[in-house]
């Protein structure tokens, strides 16, 4: 009997399993916690297989293993309580990666905060019992009604991203008569090596107050004489799907040098300080992405001189904010091989139930994943195409994978689809989006019911 080993270091027992094959083998790093195969060469997950999944549930079929996301909180929790000792630490969940009632409770019952970015965010989290105190609402134009929701639900924090909308907040704030808690964004102009969508830190970023110019200190300065609203801290995130640390110590660094500034001219020190999130993922490449405990020492590192510099003052508490290195390893799409089409170009497709319109990020960013046979067989190996069903020439989900030869029915598995790709999904061409469902050893929960054509149909007004 053989065991998969998985990055956590776990072995999960199952009833019976063997050897995976190679490709699984270089891909098991990709996978859920929970993954295993079962002596006929079926893949399942938290003892589930999803040859019986895909039939009970239909494909396309997003699922998240529960127990993968609880891990991941429990590495983030571990690294920084053992290696992170200069101030106090609030992890907050990036919810934009991928959200829902259920996610959310997970979210409270592992002590982490939640950072949402519209109200509809706002209204899961409030509709899944979150503990708003526990929520800070970020983005780049939250509007009048977003923000009068944010007010009377009560949420901890509000990060502000731009003039008009600390102009805004502060007009919503005096007609409510609440005094809200605030961080100001800043943008740090700190280049990172990621793709040019990742990057949001840089000087020329849509997000946050540029601190090159001198504009974010103004900022600052503007909230303190305002009556209306109680600055707490400083925010930045300088991009995502980071392997190094260089990108959030030199974040942290500026934006203590800026609250050292402001301190020195108004006396206002942060009580709150935050380099964002963005930490990567292993990916199809094989790049090393080091563990959460490097990231924690660097950044106890730079908290240490800071300290030492100005020993009088407090030091601010870290809030960091994890969304795909969270979720994104934890979800897999499953897809049904619909048509099977070689060319005469050389390039032979598979085409399978779903693809751009619940994972555009191939095509938006050139986002690389790898693709599994669910069930093992001795056929030859091929290289081929996975393409989607989208009437667009650029929805291809891999561009080139090596499977073993599969037919029209068999099932193919996406790795690393629990971050990004629900979220940005769309009806393009009409197709209703997927099914989404949680699951552990003991219970499989419907998070998201798969759209029908009459969901799409009530979109329309009756004439």
């Amino acid at each position: 009997m053989y065991v998969w080993m998985f990055p956590n270091g776990e072995a999960e027992k199952r009833k019976s399993i063997v050897m995976p094959t190679p490709t699984q083998l270089s891909s098991a790093r990709l996978l859920p916690d929970t993954t295993t195969a079962s002596q006929d060469g079926v893949m399942h997950i938290a003892g589930y297989s999803l040859i019986d999944l895909a039939q009970r549930h239909g494909t396309p079929l997003y699922i998240f293993d529960r127990a993968t996301i609880i891990n991941a909180c429990q590495r983030y929790r571990k690294a920084f309580h053992d290696t992170y000792h200069a101030s106090p630490v609030r992890i907050i969940y990036a919810a934009k990666a991928y959200l829902s009632p259920l996610i959310a409770q997970i979210m409270a019952e592992q002590g982490m905060g939640l950072d949402v970015v519209s109200g509809g965010e706002l209204a899961v989290a409030h509709h899944a019992g979150f503990p708003m105190e526990n929520v800070s609402f970020h983005g780049n134009n939250k509007t009048e009604d977003e923000l009068h929701l944010a007010l009377q639900l009560g949420v901890g924090r509000i990060v502000l991203d731009n003039w008009s909308e600390l102009e805004r907040l502060m007009r919503v704030a005096q007609e409510t008569k609440k005094r809200p808690r605030v961080l100001l964004r800043v943008a740090p102009d700190v280049e990172t090596d990621t793709h040019r969508y990742l990057q949001t830190g840089h000087a020329a970023s849509k997000f946050g107050f540029p601190l090159s110019n001198g504009e974010a200190k103004v900022a600052i300065q503007a909230v303190l004489r305002s009556e209306h609203l109680q600055l707490i801290g400083l925010h930045a995130h300088t991009g995502t799907m980071l392997r190094e640390t260089r990108p959030y110590e030199e974040c942290l660094e500026r934006l203590l040098d800026l609250a050292a500034e402001i301190y020195e001219e108004a006396g206002w020190w942060p009580e709150e300080i935050s380099p964002g999130g963005g930490w990567g993922i292993e990916t199809v490449d094989g790049a090393d992405v080091p563990g959460v405990d490097v990231l924690a020492q660097a950044l106890q590192k730079v908290m240490e001189r800071s300290g030492a510099d100005r020993a009088a003052l407090p030091v601010p508490t870290l809030i960091i904010e994890p969304g795909r290195s969270i979720i994104a390893r934890a979800g897999v799409a499953l897809y049904r091989v619909g048509a099977r089409k070689p060319t005469p170009g050389g390039i032979t497709y598979l085409f399978v139930d779903g693809g751009m319109a619940d994972n555009i990020r191939p095509a938006l960013y050139g986002a690389r994943y790898t693709a599994l046979p669910v069930e093992q067989r001795a056929t030859p190996e091929e290289e081929v195409c996975i393409s989607g069903r989208y009437c667009e020439s650029g929805d291809m989900l891999v561009e080139r994978v090596v499977l073993p030869e599969m037919q029209d029915g068999d099932l193919l598995l996406l790795p690393t689809a629990g971050a990004y790709c629900l979220p940005m999904a769309s009806n393009y061409n009409l197709v209703p989006r997927p099914a989404v469902i949680l699951i552990d050893e003991q219970q499989v929960w419907q998070m998201e019911r798969r759209e029908t054509y009459t969901d799409l149909l009530m979109r329309y007004s009756e004439e």
